[in-house]
Formats: C-alpha cells, structure tokens, sequence
C-alpha cells in the first residue's frame, strides 16, 4: 500500500511539472523599433532612457555610476553608440557600444558627434586629434562596432554630420566665413562639396527619404532664438517650421522613421539649465512637449 501511494505521489508530481511547463511563457521580446532614446537625469545622473514616441512606457537603458549621453540607435535598432564617464579624460569623451538592452559594452576610446554609416557597418565620429598632448585638431575617423580598424577618414570635415540613407552623400555643418554653412560631399572620398541652405544652420538630419534635411538656425536679423528648418536635399525650398518667441534655442532635430514628425531639443538660457524634448510634424503642425522631464540633454528616433 505504501509503494502505491508513493507511485501516485509521484504521478501527480509529474503530471504538476508537465502542466506547469505547458503554461510557462517566454519573457517578451522588446521591439526596439520606432522608439525616441533620450538622456536624463531623473535617476540622479545622466543616463539613457527610451520611450515610446507619445511619451509611453519610458524603460531605462543604462545605470551605475558612471553617465551616458549622445545616444544613437544603430540602423536595425539593435545596438546603441554613446558617451560614457567611464575611461574619459580632459583629452576626450569615451565611446561606447552596447545591445539596446544596455549589455555587452565595449568601449572604443575617445570621440564625439557619432553617426552609424547607414548599413550599420562602422561608426563615423569626430575625434581630437592630439588631445592628449593639448593640440585639438578636429578629424573624422571610423571604427567598427566590435572595436576593430579605426582610422582616420577626413583631415578637413569634422564636426556636426549626417549621412544620406544610401551613404554615398555626407552632410556637414562647417564654418567656411563667418557663419555656419551646410556642405555635402561624396562619401567616402570627401570630394565635390557643395554648400547648400542659408547661412547659419547647424545640426543637420537627413530625412529617411533622402529627399529632405531638417537643421537649426538662428534668425539672425532679428536675434530671436533659434527654430526648425526643413529643405529640400539640393538646398531648395527652405522653410521655417517653427516660430519661437520663447527663451529657449530649438537644438539638434531628429526624423522619425516614417519622415512625418521631428523631435528637437530645447533648452534655457537663463542659467536654470533646463533642457526639454519636443515634437512637430513635418509641415510645423502640433508642436508640443513630449514628456514632462527638463532634463532631457540628447534624443533619437531608431527605425
């Protein structure tokens, strides 16, 4: 009688383990697509987030004790490049990559004002040449997100950039006078440049399309603070999307992956250090606040 009612025990024990693997479920996957990634430092430092484009379901990327900013979402949206305190020095801010979910870092040494090439291969940034010995010349260079073959691409352009959704066109926000002008060139031999759009602008974004590019500028005859400009990619058709009477600059603007809507930044100048997310659509309709955070300092749109 003992040996059948062990028997049963474990009969029903069996029959429990088998109906609790049929009901056992895979976490869900997150899909990092049409997501904004933004920095903040609602945790206590400054670290990156991403968020729904309506503001909705803001899960934090990275944490510790060391900062991160400049996000930029890989073309497939599975890794992410930023600026980290870890490793950087007075010569240089320290990159690093990671899988969207914030694991397997790998820091790939000093730079700036990164931009993934459109097929995801290498990440083009700016980077001080000679920093470490007090001499900033500003070059451009590429690496491979593993670590691997950086070098030097451009001696000349440097800076604020953006890449043309086929790569073979890159846009620069340069100083050739006085002011800021955009210059496109052939990519990757840097020839051919041609200046396009008004005096002034800087921050480039080229659209998803290829057929546009937003940027920031500053009116300058009337000294009101900076707006959103969108154009046509030969520089045609320039036109001022937002009209801002605040104290506060509209920064580095950022397309969304269907090309309808730009996110922008804006910050004050009053000395409180305030900075916000924004969104408009294309054509300067529905401007309003993203979230309610003033100290949002960088902001992408993944595809």
């Amino acid at each position: 009688m003992r040996k059948l009612y062990q028997e049963i025990l474990l009969l029903l024990l069996a029959v429990a383990l088998i109906l609790n693997s049929c009901n056992t479920t895979e976490p869900e996957a997150i899909d990092y697509h049409n997501k904004i990634l933004f920095t903040s430092n609602r945790s206590g430092n400054n670290q990156l987030y991403m968020m729904n484009p309506n503001g909705t379901d803001i899960k934090q990327i990275t944490s510790g004790e060391y900062w991160h900013n400049n996000g930029r979402w890989s073309p497939n949206a599975n890794k992410i490049v930023c600026n980290t305190e870890e490793e950087t020095t007075t010569a240089g801010s320290e990159m690093v990559v990671m899988y969207s979910d914030g694991s397997n870092r790998i820091l790939l040494g000093w730079g700036s004002q990164m931009c993934w090439y459109p097929d995801g291969s290498k990440i083009i940034f700016s980077y001080w040449q000679g920093a470490e010995i007090g001499v900033y010349i500003t070059t451009l260079h590429s690496i491979e997100p593993n670590g691997e073959n950086r070098k030097m691409i451009s001696e000349k352009y440097a800076g604020t950039f953006t890449f043309s959704p086929d790569g073979i066109k890159i846009a620069f926000s340069v100083k050739p006078d006085s002011l800021t002008r955009i210059v496109i060139l052939n990519y990757p031999s840097f020839d051919r440049p041609t200046y396009i759009g008004p005096q002034g602008p800087y921050g480039p974004s080229w659209s998803p399309d290829g057929t546009c590019i937003t940027f920031s500028k500053k009116e300058i005859s009337t000294e009101l603070n900076d707006d959103i400009y969108v154009m046509n990619s030969d520089g045609s058709n320039i036109r001022k999307i937002t009209s801002n009477t605040s104290s506060r600059p509209y920064i580095y603007p950022r397309w969304s992956p269907d090309g309808e809507k730009i996110i922008f930044l804006a910050y004050t100048v009053d000395g409180t250090q305030k900075w916000y997310l924004y969104m408009v659509n294309k054509d300067g309709t529905d401007l309003h606040k993203v979230i309610d955070d003033d100290s949002i300092t960088s902001c992408d749109w993944s595809k």
